[in-house]
């Protein structure tokens, strides 16, 4: 197989990847701006991201389907036309309701592209290959986050919340373009996970207990995760008396460092053979410093934090895809695991933020940092059980 080709499919997916995310992340940086335009609360605000997880969850296994049923280009294809179609409703209603359809329109196409990102790089790279390319798809929320909180100020200032949909508008349609051009799928022969067999069984990849199990462990480290991300400004702003734009940066700069050490942790994947011993130092590793973030005494601490945590947070996410397309013992069930790890991913990013926001307010930021601690634990313990699958041998 050519790996070049295997290459540029793999980036203008993770492109695409970036463009819906785009989308998905405008919403919090112009919050207030859209909270005054359309005379709407806190609640009501918020569930214009929070609708993003609930769509998740519900498209999660019929993503799987019309990956199965119409290829992985076409769906993408269909992906990024739902990111198009939700911003040019949003950005020219006048109306709440109208613009929460516009982001459950939007929501389903990140729903899609989850699925079809990684099975797309599971298709054109084998087993050994897949570390790289899976971290930096692994990376691709991380980057988008970043890149809207940076421009969200001067994007909103100039544009008004607009200059946030027309910009996630313009990036999706060159994405769009790349799109078009660049994917297409392997010739049969050389496809590393046939999630275009069109005569898959659904009940039969429902049965993966691997898979299953490896959303449970998903869900819990994302709502350690989320919880974590959504109040550590907050915990900042009142124990170090930092503004919350102050506080912000810091959080954008996650991001950033995350995504560069998703690279260099990708590299890293390739030459691991165990990935699952890999991904429970992971876990361990978040669980740790995320007690560190809200205990910390010393603001001076802030730069050697960024740093370390920027690599505890890219871990698990990085080695996930990877273990995701291996927890299923027939290749052809691939696009159906996915399905059941996004339940989980979203499930978590969906109660992240209450729960912990909950035990934060009832108990304090040092429980509610033991509470992320703990659910990472979990996780580590329950990912010692999923069964993962080799192409050389039966299980491992």
């Amino acid at each position: 197989m050519n790996a070049r080709k295997a290459w540029a499919v793999a980036l203008a997916t993770i492109f695409a990847g970036v463009a819906l995310a785009l989308v998905q992340n405008k919403v919090a940086p112009c919050m207030t701006t859209l909270m005054e335009a359309f005379d709407i609360d806190m609640a009501q605000a918020g569930w214009l991201s929070s609708l993003f997880s609930l769509v998740g969850i519900v498209m999660a296994i019929p993503a799987s389907l019309v990956l199965n049923r119409l290829g992985p280009k076409k769906s993408g294809i269909g992906a990024l036309a739902c990111a198009l179609a939700g911003s040019l409703i949003g950005v020219f209603t006048e109306s709440a309701a109208v613009l929460a359809v516009s982001r459950v329109i939007e929501g389903v196409g990140v729903g899609l592209i989850a699925v079809i990102g990684p099975a797309l790089i599971a298709m054109w790279f084998p087993e050994a290959k897949r570390g790289l390319p899976m971290s930096i798809w692994g990376a691709y929320q991380m980057g988008a986050q970043a890149a809207m909180f940076f421009l969200g100020a001067v994007l909103t200032t100039s544009f008004g919340w607009q200059g946030m949909w027309w910009f996630a508008f313009a990036v999706s349609l060159v994405a769009l373009v790349f799109y078009v051009l660049c994917v297409r799928s392997p010739r049969p022969e050389d496809s590393h996970a046939d999630v275009e067999n069109s005569g898959v069984s659904l009940a039969e990849g429902l049965k993966s207990r691997s898979a299953w199990l490896l959303s449970l462990v998903t869900m819990l480290f994302s709502l350690g995760c989320f919880g974590f991300v959504n109040w550590i400004a907050t915990c900042w702003t009142e124990t170090f008396g930092w503004s919350e734009g102050e506080a912000n940066m810091w959080v954008g700069y996650f991001s950033i460092g995350g995504v560069i050490a998703a690279v260099i942790i990708g590299a890293l994947l390739n030459k691991v053979r165990n990935r699952r011993r890999f991904g429970m130092v992971a876990l361990v590793a978040y669980g740790i410093i995320s007690l560190v973030g809200m205990m910390m005494p010393d603001p001076l601490l802030i730069v050697a934090f960024v740093v370390v945590y920027a690599f505890a947070d890219a871990g698990f996410p990085c080695v996930l895809w990877t273990m995701t397309a291996q927890s299923v013992e027939r290749p052809e069930f691939v696009g159906i695991a996915l399905g059941i790890v996004c339940i989980g991913f979203n499930l978590g990013v969906l109660l992240g933020p209450p729960i912990i926001g909950g035990v934060v307010e009832a108990f304090g930021w040092n429980v509610g940092a033991a509470a992320i601690c703990g659910v990472c634990l979990l996780a580590t313990v329950a990912l010692r059980f999923v069964k993962i699958y080799h192409a050389d041998e039966p299980a491992a």
